[in-house]
Protein backbone atom coordinates (compact mmCIF):
# COMPACT_ATOMS: atom_id res chain seq x y z
CA UNK A 1 0.00 0.00 0.00
CA UNK A 2 1.10 3.86 -0.75
CA UNK A 3 2.46 6.42 1.86
CA UNK A 4 -0.68 8.13 2.90
CA UNK A 5 -0.11 12.27 2.31
CA UNK A 6 -2.32 14.56 5.69
CA UNK A 7 -2.62 17.80 4.51
CA UNK A 8 -3.68 20.92 6.57
CA UNK A 9 -3.76 24.84 6.86
CA UNK A 10 -1.94 26.41 10.14
CA UNK A 11 -3.24 30.25 10.33
CA UNK A 12 0.09 31.60 10.86
CA UNK A 13 3.82 31.34 8.87
CA UNK A 14 5.61 33.00 11.98
CA UNK A 15 8.77 30.62 12.16
CA UNK A 16 8.23 30.13 16.11
CA UNK A 17 4.78 29.79 16.14
CA UNK A 18 5.05 26.68 13.24
CA UNK A 19 7.99 25.26 15.18
CA UNK A 20 5.55 24.76 18.17
CA UNK A 21 2.70 23.64 16.31
CA UNK A 22 4.90 20.92 14.59
CA UNK A 23 6.94 20.35 17.69
CA UNK A 24 2.66 20.00 19.48
CA UNK A 25 2.19 17.04 16.81
CA UNK A 26 5.06 14.90 17.98
CA UNK A 27 5.64 14.12 14.27
CA UNK A 28 9.05 13.08 12.77
CA UNK A 29 10.18 16.29 11.44
CA UNK A 30 11.61 14.59 8.41
CA UNK A 31 8.18 13.66 7.43
CA UNK A 32 6.82 17.28 7.48
CA UNK A 33 6.88 19.85 5.29
CA UNK A 34 5.36 23.59 5.69
CA UNK A 35 4.77 25.36 2.50
CA UNK A 36 5.05 29.00 3.29
CA UNK A 37 4.54 32.19 1.04
CA UNK A 38 6.78 34.02 3.15
CA UNK A 39 10.41 35.04 1.54
CA UNK A 40 13.50 33.36 3.41
CA UNK A 41 15.18 34.43 6.50
CA UNK A 42 17.59 33.11 9.32
CA UNK A 43 14.66 31.97 11.44
CA UNK A 44 13.51 29.32 8.63
CA UNK A 45 17.21 28.17 7.85
CA UNK A 46 17.74 28.06 11.89
CA UNK A 47 14.73 26.11 11.76
CA UNK A 48 14.05 22.19 12.80
CA UNK A 49 10.93 22.41 10.45
CA UNK A 50 11.37 21.82 6.51
CA UNK A 51 10.11 24.84 5.19
CA UNK A 52 9.43 25.11 1.72
CA UNK A 53 9.15 28.98 0.08
CA UNK A 54 6.77 28.94 -2.76
CA UNK A 55 6.42 32.43 -3.35
CA UNK A 56 8.86 35.37 -3.27
CA UNK A 57 10.32 35.23 -6.63
CA UNK A 58 7.57 33.12 -8.40
CA UNK A 59 5.24 36.38 -8.39
CA UNK A 60 7.56 39.10 -9.63
CA UNK A 61 6.12 40.62 -12.64
CA UNK A 62 3.01 38.69 -12.86
CA UNK A 63 0.77 42.01 -11.99
CA UNK A 64 1.30 41.06 -7.91
CA UNK A 65 0.40 44.79 -6.45
CA UNK A 66 3.80 43.20 -4.06
CA UNK A 67 5.36 43.50 -7.85
CA UNK A 68 7.87 46.51 -8.06
CA UNK A 69 6.10 46.71 -11.65
CA UNK A 70 3.39 48.07 -9.58
CA UNK A 71 -0.70 46.64 -10.49
CA UNK A 72 -0.08 45.65 -13.76
CA UNK A 73 -2.83 43.53 -15.25
CA UNK A 74 -1.34 40.83 -17.79
CA UNK A 75 -2.94 40.93 -20.96
CA UNK A 76 -4.63 44.57 -20.15
CA UNK A 77 -1.76 46.57 -20.09
CA UNK A 78 0.07 45.80 -23.12
CA UNK A 79 -0.12 48.02 -26.33
CA UNK A 80 -2.19 45.27 -27.76
CA UNK A 81 -4.38 44.83 -24.83
CA UNK A 82 -6.74 41.46 -25.18
CA UNK A 83 -9.07 40.09 -22.56
CA UNK A 84 -6.80 36.22 -23.29
CA UNK A 85 -5.25 36.66 -19.67
CA UNK A 86 -9.41 36.15 -18.38
CA UNK A 87 -9.89 33.56 -20.42
CA UNK A 88 -7.60 31.14 -19.48
CA UNK A 89 -6.75 32.14 -15.71
CA UNK A 90 -3.66 30.53 -14.48
CA UNK A 91 -3.50 29.60 -10.68
CA UNK A 92 0.20 28.91 -8.88
CA UNK A 93 0.21 25.20 -8.16
CA UNK A 94 2.71 25.15 -5.30
CA UNK A 95 1.52 21.63 -4.83
CA UNK A 96 2.98 19.96 -7.70
CA UNK A 97 3.70 16.72 -7.58
CA UNK A 98 1.18 16.03 -4.41
CA UNK A 99 -1.40 13.90 -5.47
CA UNK A 100 -5.10 15.09 -4.91
CA UNK A 101 -8.10 16.32 -6.54
CA UNK A 102 -7.85 19.60 -7.91
CA UNK A 103 -10.57 21.15 -6.53
CA UNK A 104 -8.59 20.16 -2.96
CA UNK A 105 -5.18 21.69 -4.40
CA UNK A 106 -6.67 24.67 -5.61
CA UNK A 107 -8.14 25.36 -1.82
CA UNK A 108 -4.62 24.46 -0.06
CA UNK A 109 -2.97 26.83 -3.12
CA UNK A 110 -5.47 29.92 -2.32
CA UNK A 111 -4.48 29.29 1.49
CA UNK A 112 -1.13 29.89 0.93
CA UNK A 113 -1.77 32.95 -1.45
CA UNK A 114 -3.41 34.16 1.26
CA UNK A 115 -0.34 34.07 3.46
CA UNK A 116 -0.94 31.09 5.50
CA UNK A 117 0.94 28.23 5.87
CA UNK A 118 0.38 23.77 4.70
CA UNK A 119 1.90 21.60 6.31
CA UNK A 120 2.23 18.48 4.44
CA UNK A 121 2.90 15.00 6.20
CA UNK A 122 3.49 11.64 4.73
CA UNK A 123 2.67 8.36 6.39
CA UNK A 124 5.08 5.55 5.75
CA UNK A 125 2.53 3.45 7.45
CA UNK A 126 -0.84 4.24 5.97
CA UNK A 127 -2.50 2.80 9.00
CA UNK A 128 -0.97 5.80 10.99
CA UNK A 129 -3.36 8.56 9.33
CA UNK A 130 -6.00 9.19 12.12
CA UNK A 131 -3.03 9.15 14.73
CA UNK A 132 -1.81 11.77 12.45
CA UNK A 133 -4.78 13.71 11.28
CA UNK A 134 -5.49 13.88 14.83
CA UNK A 135 -2.46 14.91 16.37
CA UNK A 136 -1.96 17.57 13.50
CA UNK A 137 -6.18 18.68 14.50
CA UNK A 138 -4.25 18.97 18.27
CA UNK A 139 -2.02 21.15 17.07
CA UNK A 140 -4.31 23.73 15.56
CA UNK A 141 -4.17 23.32 12.17
CA UNK A 142 -7.27 23.35 10.01
CA UNK A 143 -8.87 21.93 6.39
CA UNK A 144 -6.90 18.45 7.17
CA UNK A 145 -7.25 15.56 4.49
CA UNK A 146 -5.69 12.58 4.07
CA UNK A 147 -5.29 11.33 0.31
Amino acid sequence: MANRIIIGVLGTCEPAQVERAVAATGLDAAHVRVLTPEDKTAAHTNSSVNFVHVAGDMTRGTGVLSDFGGASVPGLNAASATFDAFSHPEIVDHLEGVEMPDGDAEFYNEAIDDGRCVVICTCDDPSSSDAVTQALQRAGLASIRAF
